[in-house]
């Protein structure tokens, strides 16, 4: 070699991880093996150095510090961080529930039909006349308008035919 180690491979043989080369050159050139001495003195020299203990001033000073730049720290917006991974799981789950096939092996069956029953008597069930006539019923905006406006009997008579109705079901 015709010009002196660069600093990066003095450290690769202090280290003793250096090229044939190196190694070779430091062997032969007085000017690389005085800078190897002079780096391993001073590394033995800092190793041997004592560090004294900061002061309990410094502490304090280095905690208002730290507090102060927390302080002053710009807080993360929590929208995207909190939204977007939310809305890109959300789009994954609806991606693979449509697009994904069925399993060919699970048979999709029909539902059997069932038979159709209302809450209110027929008015041949009714004892006494007391159930409202269609009239009536019509008048009705839904099912608790129609409840409200029964008389005490014909109230009798609704939960009586109710009972007799889920004491039949086979349904349930």
């Amino acid at each position: 070699m015709r010009s002196h180690l660069e600093d990066d491979a003095l450290l690769d043989v202090i280290e003793g991880a250096a090229s044939v080369e190196a190694t070779r050159h430091v062997a032969d050139c007085a000017r690389c093996a005085g800078r190897i001495a002079d780096a391993r003195a001073g590394l033995a020299m800092a190793a041997g150095a004592e560090t004294p203990e900061p002061s309990p001033l410094f502490w304090d000073a280095f905690r208002r510090r730290v507090a102060s730049a927390i302080e002053t720290e710009p807080r993360p917006r929590r929208f995207g961080s909190f939204f977007v991974p939310s809305l890109v799981a959300t789009a994954a789950v609806v991606a693979m529930a449509t697009f994904l096939p069925l399993a060919p092996d699970v048979p999709v069956t029909p539902l059997a039909p069932r038979a159709a029953s209302s809450a209110l008597p027929a008015p041949d069930d009714a004892a006494d006349g007391a159930t409202a006539s269609v009239d009536d019923l019509a008048e009705c905006r839904d099912v608790a308008a129609c409840v409200a406006s029964l008389t005490d009997e014909e109230s009798r008579a609704l939960a009586d035919a109710l009972r007799a109705e889920l004491g039949r079901s086979e349904d349930l």
